[in-house]
């Protein structure tokens, strides 16, 4: 087993995909026997997985593009069964190794813990951690790929196949149960010297409880697809929803004070409404100079253009890949919604008659206003990206779900409770029972549809909640249920990953044209 662990962190730094991890052989007898012998050895492990958490960002949102508002642009529906998936039936080109070698460095964490000499509490930290990134990467592996490759301890010699994803998701929120358990709230985290991290990039409780919330809610939301339905999904509905109080009452975190706070300080970093972030910010340095301009950790590089980008004009919008309305985004945010003026550039100004020859009746989305540019070179001046973090998820996310939970748990009291909450913020006029024909659950999906738009919520919503019919285009409303039972929801796996190990699978959907 030792000798598995030592290839293991060996190798941390060079995975390219989960399936070279899965036909390795031993070429030399080196090992890391001696390596992680102290708390900063640990630390400078757990430090790594920064670098992979920034490299997931690497063409990784093909999913979270369908999940955004590109159907709103004719031009971008999807119109046939093989454009069902999210990318038109291409996997992502980043493949899924660079999730699986976050799970390598967990997992040496979690190898040598215990051999370290420190205190049980410090102990209980750096295990937390390591539980808690597990857990996160599961959690995106099966809403990417749904059928995974479930890695516990150690990466095997043997060609390994896929487990149904109930299976992983299982596993997943045993590990983020377990970082609940472990870790200290955000306030009393420190490392080794007993410094406070600078970002909430460091894995807390909060984060941890945020974790485990999205897995129960997505198991539980994911029953009508699930090979194998034989759970309780009210229970899980109430695990989430016990996570989510504990993060609310905590009184750590704080929505921000209005939409424009949103976008210029909880979307930035480090701000009172952020529960957990990946740091980009003043880190672009240290990323190769080929990756900066191909992250993207959130969809603003899709949608936005002008007034953020460096030169740019109203026109510049007509050739941006994903186009939003005027007249979608008044529907969307009507009356006295604040939103409307903070998540798109002068909305009011432009949103009349006699501005339709400059904005051909696009909207501009600004929502992330804060560019990265290039400042010397032949390329000086030029927008690479978004000096700000990737928010995994703020208190308005975590309050919006608890909602969706009191709503499917028949706690309508509490879901419109927390719905008004969010809606106050924006001055938005408040819940009444003829919105949606008082259906309110799908009154609070399609509150996190706007106070959440282009986060990359969206498309998973919809999948949890089942919505698909009725909120997405194309295959999505012809395909049968049978079809999403079989992996339609998910993305194609790369043929490379098949060619390297034969253990894997095509899902039973993509197996038709794959």
């Amino acid at each position: 087993m030792k000798r598995i662990i030592f290839l293991l962190v060996m190798l941390a730094g060079s995975f390219i995909s989960c399936e070279d991890a899965l036909d390795l052989t031993p070429e030399n007898s080196l090992t890391f026997r001696n390596a992680l012998e102290t708390e900063k050895d640990l630390e400078g492990v757990l430090s790594g997985v920064g670098y992979y958490m920034r490299q997931l960002a690497i063409n990784g949102t093909c999913q979270l593009m369908k999940g955004a508002y590109m159907d709103f642009d004719p031009h971008e529906q999807f119109t046939s069964e093989r454009t069902l998936a999210p990318d038109g039936g291409e996997v992502d080109g980043m493949g899924w190794g660079r999730f699986y070698d976050v799970i390598t460095q967990a997992n040496v964490v979690l190898h040598f813990a215990d051999q370290v000499k420190m205190t049980d509490a410090r102990r209980k930290v750096y295990k937390g951690q390591a539980y808690f990134y597990k857990g996160l990467m599961y959690l995106e592996l099966l809403r990417r790929w749904g059928d995974c490759i479930l890695v516990k301890d150690d990466v095997s010699l043997v060609p390994q196949g896929q487990s149904p994803w109930g299976e992983v998701c299982d596993y997943a929120i045993e590990m983020a149960q377990n970082a609940v358990n472990c870790l200290p709230e955000f306030p009393q985290v420190t490392d080794h010297l007993g410094n406070a991290p600078r970002y909430k990039s460091t894995p807390s409780k909060g984060a941890a409880n945020a974790l485990l919330a999205h897995l129960c809610a997505w198991k539980a939301g994911g029953k009508y697809f699930a090979a194998d339905q034989d759970y309780d999904d009210q229970t899980l509905w109430r695990r989430a929803k016990e996570a989510c109080d504990s993060i609310i009452s905590s009184n750590i975190y704080a929505l921000e004070d209005s939409p424009e706070l949103v976008c210029t300080s909880a979307l930035v970093g480090d701000s009172k409404e952020s529960i957990y972030e990946t740091i980009y910010k003043d880190f672009w340095h240290e990323i190769n100079d080929n990756d900066r301009g191909m992250m993207m950790f959130c969809l603003a590089k899709k949608y936005q253009s002008y007034p953020v980008e460096p030169n740019s004009t109203p026109y510049d919008a007509l050739d941006q890949p994903c186009q939003i309305y005027l007249s979608e985004m008044e529907k969307m945010f009507p009356g006295s919604d604040e939103r409307r003026n903070a998540y798109f550039y002068k909305f009011d100004e432009y949103n009349c008659p006699d501005s339709v020859k400059i904005t051909h009746g696009l909207a501009y989305p600004y929502k992330w206003r804060n560019p990265y540019v290039e400042t010397s070179g032949w390329n000086a001046g030029s927008m690479i990206n978004y000096n700000q973090n990737r928010i995994w998820w703020r208190l308005a996310d975590i309050i919006l779900l608890r909602a969706e939970c009191a709503a499917r748990l028949g706690d309508t009291e509490t879901a419109i409770k927390d719905l008004n909450r969010v809606r106050a913020r924006a001055n938005a006029k408040l819940y009444d029972a003829s919105e949606y024909e008082g259906d309110v659950r799908y009154a609070v999906y399609k509150e996190r549809e706007k106070e959440l738009l282009f986060e990359g919520y969206r498309y998973y919503d919809i999948i949890r909640n089942g919505y698909y019919k009725t909120e997405l285009e194309g295959g999505f409303r012809t395909a049968s249920e049978q079809d999403f039972r079989d992996g339609a929801f998910f993305l194609v796996i790369w043929v490379t990953s098949m060619d390297n190990n034969p253990a894997i699978r095509q899902n039973k959907y993509w197996l038709k044209y794959f």
